[in-house]
């Protein structure tokens, strides 16, 4: 990977909602556009990036004004360091929310970005955004330049080498990230992948799965994050461990879910002889504040 310097890995793109669509009963995807999301970089994979809305437009005054101080005026292209600054020194009743998501399907040559949103009750600030969104609404979106050619941000799944055994473990908010990642896969691997959610009948579908790894859903059942998660990654200990511990470097595990749920999650799969450095993990959330990704 040759890195191209003078170029920002992450910078803003300024766009506009080109059309929403609900996709589940629990799911919204935001389809943007800009003429410079050409620059945008479709690395797939579980890509993070930063979306900065505008402030809540069912009051009035922010009806009128949904953007304040710097963001009012063109941004296009400033890097992190200069939007986190600018962001900063506003003051904090005009400060704008900063929210985390995954890259869903990034089109370049049609200076389109998708993003799906998680839609949970009752709604905060970005859920909220996605499901009152109409055509042209503005939000700013910090994400990969592809001109700088620099993947070592933003991605949490980094096998050393192409794996032919996983374990993926994920709540319904991790479902975007999922299908950035089972893409990847070869079509000759194996493994398990694991969602917990509260409505698994409106979970989109993983799509592109390999006929070698099974795909489970779990409905939490009233019960606290991660549960359900954890008794299956039990249950992958107790049958599936032995192969991948057998694999070596060739088997990667991921996880994604309510962040001290992550934690638990990790100690299973390391208790069952896996060596943590073959774990990728990122807490999306965190019980009694969720504000990551939703």
């Amino acid at each position: 990977m040759t890195i191209v310097p003078g170029i920002p890995a992450y910078r803003l793109f300024d766009t506009r909602v080109i059309r929403t669509r609900r996709i589940t009963r629990t799911f919204v995807r935001v389809t943007l556009g800009s003429p410079s999301l050409r620059h945008f970089a479709p690395w797939g994979l579980d890509q993070r990036l930063k979306l900065i809305l505008p402030h809540d437009v069912t009051h009035t005054a922010a009806r009128r004004q949904p953007w304040q101080g710097p963001f009012s005026g063109d941004v296009d292209g400033l890097s992190v360091t200069e939007w986190r600054a600018a962001l900063a020194g506003m003051p904090a009743d005009e400060r704008h929310l900063a929210r985390t998501y995954t890259t869903g399907s990034a089109r370049p040559q049609e200076c389109e970005l998708d993003i799906d949103f998680f839609i949970h009750h009752p709604t905060g600030p970005a859920s909220n955004w996605a499901t009152s969104a109409v055509a042209g609404d503005r939000i700013l979106v910090s994400g990969p330049d592809a001109r700088a050619n620099d993947r070592r941000h933003g991605i949490q799944w980094r096998p050393a080498e192409p794996p032919t055994n996983v374990l993926l473990l994920g709540d319904e908010t991790a479902i975007p990230a999922l299908n950035g990642i089972v893409a990847s896969l070869s079509p000759d691997a194996l493994g398990s992948i694991v969602v917990e959610a509260d409505d698994v009948g409106a979970c989109p579908t993983i799509e592109r799965v390999p006929s070698g790894v099974s795909v489970q859903y779990l409905a939490r059942d009233g019960r606290l994050a991660g549960e359900a998660l954890s008794a299956a990654a039990h249950s992958w200990a107790a049958s599936d461990a032995r192969a991948a511990r057998a694999a070596d470097e060739a088997f990667a595990a991921w996880i994604a879910a309510e962040s001290s749920a992550v934690s638990r999650l990790r100690s299973i799969v390391a208790d069952a002889g896996i060596p943590r450095k073959l774990v990728h993990s990122q807490g999306y959330w965190n019980h009694g504040a969720r504000g990551s990704r939703i």
